[in-house]
């Protein structure tokens, strides 16, 4: 990579750091002119990348936030940065986009504030696949870890190919007994599985695939507290697929990176119906040795806490310290002797 290319990736990754960057005083206008500065941004990171990006552009009755060139084939993409996760209605509209363009149009959608819990599922189940999402992890690798956009899509179009998979994560968290933060991210390759200091060997460590973010939040608290407890030097690392029927798909997608995986532990929510969950995942997930942990209704349940109410009872910003303080006083040992479902997710947890 050239000096001059190397500035530009400089630019811009300062300009990045700085709309993650929120003033004390920002206002609806800064937010405003943040979702509008990050598509300049992204158009530029297209350029640096070869993609030929074409900016936004207006159609008869509708508008396109930009396009670029890769191989032969034309992206159509969307680029959002709200307050809250993007909803499937959103992603029908965009897909609703592709669909009318010519045949093997893709699209790419980038939202910074993630997914709804129900988006990837209803984007996926029974449609045909012409999207592929982006998230603000995705950003970061490509721009603070120097990865690069078109090294990130390559990676998520394959696994789309191949499993069917519309959100692969470009990083997953890794959590263990510690504080440190020095190797809580890990990058995951098509080679297989990296970490900056461990790496999958023997029965040593755990891979986890969940639904969704705030699942992924609950489960990395819960870990870290029995990791804790039990003075384990275990590694578990966390995946959230974006949806429940994504689960199985992105599980495949993983083993077939690194088939030396021995232990990955899926979690999904019964729904009120564990036993069709569990039909569901011996149905489409496509190797043996996986365990699976179904707390029902949800995950919350182990919590004591119903997620609606949750939601009612505090604004964003505050669900993460409500989850944060039900599990501090979780009562673990009882939860154990009367929740099947959380003795298999401790059982995988501390290896025994």
């Amino acid at each position: 990579m050239g000096d001059g290319m190397n500035d530009r990736l400089d630019n811009l990754r300062a300009e990045y750091a700085d709309l993650c960057t929120v003033p004390e005083k920002a206002d609806g206008r800064w937010f405003q002119r943040r979702g509008y500065k990050f598509e300049q941004l992204l158009n530029r990171l297209l350029t640096v990348d070869g993609l030929e990006p074409r900016t936004s552009y207006k159609t008869p009755g509708e508008q396109v936030d930009g396009s670029f060139f890769l191989n032969g084939s034309v992206f159509l993409v969307e680029a959002k940065w709200h307050s809250e996760p993007t909803a499937a209605s959103t992603l029908y509209q965009f897909k609703g986009k592709i669909d009318g363009k010519l045949i093997g149009t893709i699209g790419v959608f980038v939202s910074m504030s993630g997914y709804s819990e129900d988006a990837v599922d209803a984007l996926t189940l029974g449609k045909a696949l012409n999207l592929i999402l982006f998230d603000m992890k995705d950003m970061d690798a490509a721009l603070i870890r120097k990865m690069g956009f078109k090294a990130i899509l390559k990676r998520k179009l394959r696994h789309a190919a191949e499993e069917g998979v519309v959100y692969f994560p470009t990083e997953i968290d890794v959590i263990s007994a510690t504080d440190s933060r020095q190797d809580d991210i890990e990058r995951l390759e098509n080679e297989g599985i990296l970490a900056n200091r461990s790496t999958f060997s023997g029965r040593q460590n755990l891979l986890i695939v969940c639904e969704g973010d705030t699942d992924r939040e609950i489960i990395a608290a819960l870990v870290k507290r029995i990791l804790r407890g039990d003075r384990s030097g275990r590694s578990i690392r966390i995946i959230p697929a974006m949806g429940k029927h994504a689960v199985p798909r992105v599980a495949n997608a993983v083993r077939s990176i690194n088939p030396s995986i021995e232990e990955i532990l899926v979690v999904i929510d019964g729904d009120g119906d564990p036993t069709s969950s569990r039909q569901m995942l011996d149905r489409e997930i496509g190797f043996d040795g996986w365990v699976a942990s179904i707390p029902d209704p949800t995950i919350e349940s182990w919590l004591g806490l119903d997620p609606k109410d949750v939601r009612h009872r505090a604004g964003s910003a505050s669900v993460s310290q409500i989850y944060q303080d039900a599990i501090q006083q979780l009562d673990t040992d009882d939860l154990l002797k009367r929740d099947q479902s959380f003795q298999v997710f401790y059982s995988a947890i501390v290896g025994h």
